[in-house]
């Protein structure tokens, strides 16, 4: 209709029109031209750059064309263009359908597919579901969908996509997985209750640039979890009024309760508190069992005391245990309702000598925050490699003096992860990545979990960023909020009250070659608290010894902290 309208207006007999002939060719032309542009768009996938050259040859040249021999031009036309839809890549596709055996009614959460390449460093036995993956980050691409029974979803070019989108995959073979992520509550989907995916599909991207559809099918269903039966192991967990009212939903507080061997039910004992590293929870009270030689420091700390290993997790990821703005009073539910109702529950000695702190890596940083935080609740702390604990270096940054979080100031990236010296992955990487997991800062993974910790809340209410997830900028309000967090920065603030907890109840391990380059952070601790002043008497300490964020297990420094705690309990009076 609308060439037909457009043809009215130039018939013939009007001043400056075309003759009858040309009237009659550019007639027949014009509809040659509107199936030829529109069947080589859909042919070519739209390509912008064709049909503007298209239209350039119809717009500038018709009258010379319908005076030429009509077939002949748009057949070359057709050619042409037919060798350009050849070479063109036509797209790449992940299509994630909702099986209707798995869910009845619409889901709504975070689709997300997974790849890793045939020729990456993973693992073969990794499924690419369980990614990121630390060693050799994967692409990864995702939207926000709501799917309905044997309905799908497009995951194209137009998706959030890391680090490519997937018309850009290199060549190769992939295997493909996806899942829905439809909750956050948790910084490991493997534990959300309700989450879907799918199987594994394998694929191959080739150089002929030929149109690709993986199809991937939510096939299985995250089972909610339990937790198993261990001998000498119990499972605590009790209502938090204090984060059900900040989250308005009922809050569970958890804990494993490994019990002393050979319990006297007539004494009350020391605890242990144990707090998890990123990703890991309460359940590791249950594959960890003290065992060895009975005569070891170890055992004897297994025999005289409850080893407690806390639940860290949030909607955030590991919460750290401090209060905070979008964690809500983490710190607060701890000391004020959940050891309090473990000593009702069991045989503990109610007093802050008798409790005990110990931590790795995230745990490692609770246990210095609580440490410092409530000394009239923990009497001791041991930590090794803690998570940053002066923020003038933020792994690699200073979050206050540095303009950039991904690059230094000659344009580099900066890493994020080490092995050896060989730089496994930078924090732009491990940072983009997150933000397709769960935009706005809400994947509950490690930069977003700290975020949620050290950061005040953004205007939707979601964890601020401290850094422009695109460009790296640092945000200068965010960096100046994390100071009540900076726990080098209250020291130097506050050092007549910190340095004495420092130097009588806290012991600090950290290898020189952190994998996640915590030791700068450590070191600058170590030198202001130097700069306070130690004494001979002094029972806690800062050492950086040899080694990374997971060998540093075997120095003797870390085999020596059973025998530390030995000795601190007996000398409070609560062992013999």
């Amino acid at each position: 209709i609308f060439h037909r309208s457009k043809l009215r207006s130039e018939q013939p007999g009007v001043q400056g029109a075309m003759s009858t002939r040309e009237f009659e060719n550019f007639r027949l032309y014009d509809c040659v031209w509107f199936d030829v542009r529109w069947g080589v768009s859909a042919t070519i996938g739209f390509q912008p750059i064709q049909f503007l050259i298209f239209r350039f040859i119809y717009l500038h040249y018709r009258r010379t064309i319908v005076q030429s021999n009509l077939r002949a031009v748009c057949f070359l036309i057709m050619i042409a263009f037919s060798q350009l839809a050849c070479q063109a890549d036509t797209g790449r596709v992940f299509q994630v359908r909702l099986n209707a055996n798995v869910a009845k009614e619409a889901i709504a959460g975070r689709v997300i597919v997974f790849l890793i390449a045939d020729q990456s460093k993973v693992p073969k036995r990794s499924s690419p579901v369980d990614g990121p993956f630390w060693d050799d980050p994967q692409p990864l691409f995702a939207t926000d969908a709501k799917l309905t029974a044997n309905a799908f979803v497009t995951l194209d070019d137009k998706s959030d996509c890391f680090p490519v989108q997937p018309s850009q995959l290199a060549p190769g073979k992939y295997r493909a997985q996806a899942r829905l992520d439809q909750s956050r509550a948790n910084s490991s989907w493997r534990r959300e209750a309700g989450n879907l995916w799918s199987d594994e599909v394998a694929f191959e991207v080739g150089s002929s640039g030929k149109p690709q559809i993986i199809e991937l099918t939510l096939t299985h269903v995250v089972a909610p979890q339990s937790v198993k039966q261990v001998d000498g192991v119990e499972w605590f967990e009790v209502q938090s009024k204090l984060l059900s009212q900040f989250r308005g939903h009922d809050v569970m507080l958890r804990a494993g309760v490994v019990l002393p061997q050979s319990i006297d039910p007539t004494l009350k004992y020391p605890a242990i508190y144990e707090i998890p590293g990123f990703g890991d929870d309460h359940r590791s009270a249950g594959g960890n069992r003290r065992r060895g030689n009975e005569n070891s420091d170890a055992a004897k700390l297994a025999k005289s005391s409850f080893r407690i290993v806390l639940d860290p997790e949030g909607p955030n990821g590991h919460s750290l245990f401090a209060d905070s703005a979008s964690n809500g009073p983490c710190g607060q539910a701890l000391t004020q309702e959940l050891i309090p109702a473990l000593e009702v529950k069991f045989p503990l000695l109610p007093v802050s000598t008798a409790r005990l702190l110990r931590g790795h890596s995230s745990g490692g940083w609770s246990t210095l925050w609580l440490a410092t935080r409530y000394p009239e609740v923990f009497g001791a702390a041991w930590s090794s490699a803690p998570d940053p604990v002066d923020f003038r270096r933020f792994q690699k940054v200073d979050i206050y003096g540095q303009p950039n979080f991904y690059c230094d100031a000659k344009g580099s990236d900066l890493p994020s992860l080490r092995r050896g010296d060989v730089v496994e992955m930078t924090i732009r990487q491990e940072s983009q990545g997150e933000d397709v997991l769960g935009p706005d800062n809400t994947s509950a993974q490690q930069w977003d979990s700290w975020f949620a910790t050290f950061g005040p809340r953004n205007a939707k209410g979601n964890p601020a960023a401290l850094f422009d997830p695109v460009t790296g900028k640092i945000d200068l309000t965010v960096a100046e909020y994390y100071q009540r967090y900076d726990i080098g920065n209250l020291l130097r603030k506050n050092p007549t009250v910190l340095a004495p907890l420092f130097r009588n109840n806290i012991r600090l391990v950290v290898g020189t070659e952190d994998s996640f380059y915590l030791n700068e952070a450590v070191a600058l601790l170590d030198a202001e608290l130097t700069k306070q002043g130690r004494l001979a008497a002094d029972r806690g300490y800062v050492k950086l010894i040899p080694g990374d964020h997971g060998s540093i297990f075997a120095s003797e420094n870390i085999r020596a902290f059973p025998r530390e705690m030995l000795e601190h309990l007996r000398s409070s009076g609560h062992l013999k």
